[in-house]
């Protein structure tokens, strides 16, 4: 099988910053130009010294393919040796040759998942799940439908059971759940907060999916559990999700459907924020995703499966938003076409293009309404890790800190208005008192517009 080598990702960076300006290039800049066929033969030598060239050339060829063979720990069956995808170039696979080859890449993938050591960490398989729901929804609404009045959605997220190697982050962690606090109270939404060390196996990124399906057994009457992590926050108080949009699929996450399908991105969606139905279908889907969790040997070799098959994705252990693509790309008719990818508003958007912005919003737009980069739903901090204290080299601590205080402030003015208080500036938890009868200026600019329009 010959050898693919893709570029190396940046570990511990979930960001889709840079998908538009370095995944999205044309095929053409990595085209490789192949050698004739006869250049290795040297000029002017006589036939002898040709036959020892052509041993000498045998030799290498069968010691590399020995090599690559024993370095391998996958084994994805093909058909022969040119059937391994060149993802760039001339020679790029028709779809159907790559969905052949997402086919035996999955193949290999479950074989190694169940030749490992069983994951049980759910327990058994859950079944008729959707009865248990309508049955548990009549018994506590004395609904004979088995179905909620409203829509019931549960925000669920988790923070580090310790106190954070970096001295600010445990106050940014109380300011982001304040946030999320503050936001639940104004839309009747449950919250659950978690703080314990829940599993050996299950940490870093993987804790959301044994948070998610724990819950999820444990409260059948719930609609909608809504993950975000901790480094995510509501910017928009006022914005609420638009659910019947989602009435035909079982989950949502901000993303592309053109980078997840047809460039197979990991970067194609982001698992930092989703929002999961309650559901048959998004339980079996957590006992596909989780299996890659235990760290060790599992989460290292499914590493090795999602780098097959995602062409951007760096040699690293197997992380939860690649695994998402991973089943969405493999498996597109059972997991892919129940997943809405929403990119129409910021369910999650990136820090680095929204936070030096707040006041240019504040003065020209109203919450509510848009959700987009004119008044961002949610703002990810994604890459600063406040607590343990590990930044990505793109940017300082101190930059994270300084963006993610404005940030809690820019939300937190649409909470303290009502009272009639307001941060003096967006970097400053310190509040002046404003007059609850005039009006924001954020209102007075609508009137005006709305006005002169009449007028």
């Amino acid at each position: 099988m010959r050898r693919i080598k893709f570029p190396r990702q940046k570990a511990g960076v979930r960001s889709n910053s840079i998908f538009l300006s370095e995944m999205m290039k044309d095929d053409d800049d990595k085209k490789i130009q192949a050698p004739a066929d006869d250049v290795w033969l040297p000029k002017g030598r006589g036939s002898q010294t040709k036959v020892v060239y052509c041993l000498c050339f045998i030799a290498a060829a069968c010691t590399i393919a020995l090599w690559g063979l024993n370095s391998s720990k996958l084994i994805v069956s093909r058909s022969s040796a040119s059937n391994s995808p060149p993802i760039y170039g001339p020679n790029k696979l028709t779809p159907e040759e790559v969905r052949e080859y997402l086919a035996d890449v999955d193949k290999g993938m479950k074989a190694f998942l169940n030749s490992s050591t069983p994951f049980t960490k759910f327990g058994p398989p859950v079944v008729d799940w959707d009865k248990t729901r309508r049955d548990a929804i009549r018994r506590s609404t004395n609904s004979s439908s088995g179905v909620n009045p409203k829509p019931r959605i549960m925000i669920i997220t988790s923070s580090h059971p310790k106190k954070c190697e970096n001295k600010q982050g445990d106050l940014m962690l109380l300011k982001s759940i304040k946030n999320k606090m503050d936001y639940c109270r104004l839309h009747g939404i449950e919250l659950y907060y978690n703080m314990d060390h829940v599993d050996t196996e299950m940490t870093s990124w993987w804790v959301k999916t044994f948070l998610t399906h724990m819950l999820m057994k444990e409260h059948p009457e719930i609609d909608w559990f809504w993950w975000m992590d901790s480094d995510a926050i509501f910017t928009d108080m006022t914005f609420e999700l638009p659910l019947h949009k989602y009435e035909k699929y079982n989950m949502v996450m901000h993303g592309w459907e053109d980078a997840v399908y047809d460039k197979r991105s990991w970067l194609g969606l982001n698992a930092g924020v989703y929002l999961i139905r309650n559901c048959q279908w998004s339980m079996d889907f957590l006992h596909a995703w989780a299996p890659m969790s235990p760290k060790g040997k599992i989460r290292d070799g499914a590493g090795e499966f999602l780098t097959l098959a995602l062409p951007d994705r760096g040699k690293s252990e197997a992380d939860d938003q690649s695994a998402i693509v991973y089943l969405m790309v493999t498996d597109r008719k059972r997991w892919g076409s129940k997943i809405f990818l929403e990119s129409s508003f910021y369910f999650q958007g990136y820090w680095r293009h929204l936070s030096g912005r707040f006041e240019e919003m504040m003065a020209k737009y109203k919450p509510g309404l848009y959700g987009d980069d004119r008044w961002p739903f949610v703002t990810h901090y994604c890459g600063c890790e406040f607590c343990s204290g590990s930044i990505n080299p793109e940017y300082t601590r101190d930059q994270c800190l300084m963006h993610m205080e404005r940030g809690i402030n820019f939300a937190d003015n649409q909470i303290i208005e009502r009272y009639g208080l307001r941060h003096k500036s967006l970097k400053t938890p310190e509040v002046e008192l404003t007059s609850k009868d005039q009006p924001h200026k954020n209102e007075t600019s609508t009137a005006k517009a709305a006005h002169s329009k009449r007028t």
